[in-house]
C-alpha cells in the first residue's frame, strides 16, 4: 500500500473549526438554503488565518528587520484586499449547490490529527510531493548542521514552489468548482495573480537578507508545517 501524500498544513482556530463544521454539516442536510454570510465569515477567517501562519508568524519568529517586516505587512495587506473583493462578490452570487460544492471543498481540505491526549486538533492542509515535503526538511538540516547559505537557498527555492502549489488548492480550484461566471473568474484571476507575484516578490527579497540564527528558525518553522498523515 502506498503512502499518503504528505501535506502542508496549519492549525485551525477553534472558530474557524466550528464555523466550518457547522456549515458543511448543514449544507449537508435535506432542508439546506444558502448561507452567504457563514460563508463570507469563513473565507475571510481563512483568508486571516493562512495569512498569519504563512507570513506574519513566520515574521514575528524570525526577528525580521523593520524593513522587511514592512514589505512582508504590505504583501499581506495587499493579498487580504484582493482575495477579500472576491470573497464578498462571490458569497452573495451563490447558489445551493454552489454552496453544497463549498461545504464539500472545505471537508477536503481540512483535516484532524490526534493531540498528545486524544484532543481533536483540526489543520487545514493541501497536499504536496514528497520531493518538495523532503526539500524543507532537508533545508531544516542544512540549516541546524551550519550550512545557512545552502539552506535558505534550498527554503526559498520550496517556497516558490509551495506558493504556486497552495494558489492551485487556495484559489483556482475553488473557482473551478464553483462554476464562476466570466465577471467572478476575471476577479479571481486578478487576485491569484495579485498574490502570485506578492508571495514570490516577498521570498525573493526575505531571503536576500536572511542569514544565520534567522535560517535556522524559519526553516524549523516551515519543515514543522510537513504532515504525513498515517496509512
Amino acid at each position: 500500500m502506498s503512502q499518503p501524500q504528505p501535506q502542508i498544513a496549519f492549525r485551525s482556530s477553534d472558530h474557524l473549526h466550528q464555523t466550518t463544521d457547522g456549515y458543511i454539516r448543514r449544507m449537508a442536510r435535506a432542508d439546506a438554503r444558502p448561507e452567504p454570510d457563514t460563508l463570507e465569515t469563513i473565507m475571510e477567517v481563512f483568508v486571516d488565518e493562512s495569512l498569519s501562519a504563512f507570513f506574519l508568524q513566520p515574521t514575528e519568529l524570525v526577528g525580521l528587520s523593520p524593513r522587511m517586516q514592512r514589505v512582508i505587512r504590505v504583501a499581506a495587506d495587499t493579498i487580504s484586499k484582493a482575495t477579500g473583493m472576491v470573497v464578498k462578490r462571490a458569497a452573495r452570487k451563490l447558489a445551493l449547490p454552489q454552496h453544497k460544492d463549498a461545504a464539500d471543498y472545505m471537508e477536503q481540505m481540512r483535516v484532524m490529527v490526534p493531540g498528545s491526549e486524544g484532543e481533536e486538533r483540526w489543520y487545514v492542509a493541501f497536499p504536496v510531493p514528497e520531493a518538495l515535503a523532503g526539500q524543507l526538511e532537508r533545508a531544516r538540516d542544512q540549516a541546524e548542521g551550519g550550512d545557512t547559505v545552502r539552506a535558505a537557498a534550498t527554503l526559498a527555492a520550496a517556497l516558490h514552489e509551495i506558493t504556486d502549489i497552495a494558489l492551485h488548492w487556495y484559489l483556482a480550484e475553488p473557482v473551478r468548482l464553483l462554476r464562476f461566471g466570466p465577471i467572478m473568474k476575471k476577479m479571481a484571476h486578478v487576485a491569484m495573480e495579485t498574490t502570485r507575484k506578492a508571495t514570490h516578490g516577498v521570498i525573493r527579497r526575505v531571503f536576500a537578507d536572511m542569514e544565520g540564527e534567522q535560517v535556522v528558525l524559519s526553516t524549523r518553522y516551515m519543515a514543522a508545517m510537513v504532515l504525513r498523515p498515517e496509512a
